[in-house]
């Protein structure tokens, strides 16, 4: 339990930080796009854009060291899945995500729900395992959010009209 509370746990403070650090740039634009999913009213809606990113990073730098922080965590994670997940029922499905930052070009979907729901588990897994990573787990962690960046490149990379006939 408590390797995959560490491996857990190192996943979602890695993923809270890359998408922190990716949107620290562009914070106004952030806010804009978290506006655009009229979920919050607009000024609250606009703060966030500019305190979301250090809380980002800040949680996710904690629960490598706190893991009892991963509640907190899986709050930030479920509001996420909500909030797309409002407008995906409202229809608006040409939303940007903006999980990134403001620059990301990917549209809302059910995968971005199910996604942070995944996220929001694994950082309720490293809550009750309360279990700073070994070193052991870590490197597992940092490993399996390297092979998903490595495959969300290569999918990104790959063109969607070439078929691969036998």
């Amino acid at each position: 339990m408590a390797t995959a509370a560490g491996i857990a746990g190192t996943v979602c403070g890695i993923v809270l930080l890359i998408a922190g650090v990716m949107k620290v740039g562009g914070m106004g634009v952030f806010g804009q796009q978290i506006v655009a999913y009229r979920v919050l009213p607009r000024r609250l809606a606009r703060l966030a854009g500019y305190l979301l990113p250090p809380l980002e990073m800040t949680l996710g730098i904690s629960m490598l060291f706190a893991p009892r922080l991963g509640a907190g965590a899986a709050f930030l994670f479920a509001s996420f899945a909500v909030a797309v997940g409002l407008n995906l029922l409202r229809g608006r499905t040409e939303l940007r995500c903006g999980c990134f930052g403001a620059t990301g070009r990917h549209t809302i979907s059910w995968g971005h729900v199910a996604g942070n729901f995944g996220l929001a588990l694994l950082a309720v897994l490293s809550f009750l395992g309360n279990h700073r990573p070994s070193f052991l787990a870590f490197q597992a962690g940092v490993s399996l959010v390297v092979l998903v960046l490595l495959l969300s490149a290569w999918r990104a990379l790959t063109p969607k009209h070439v078929r691969l006939d036998r």
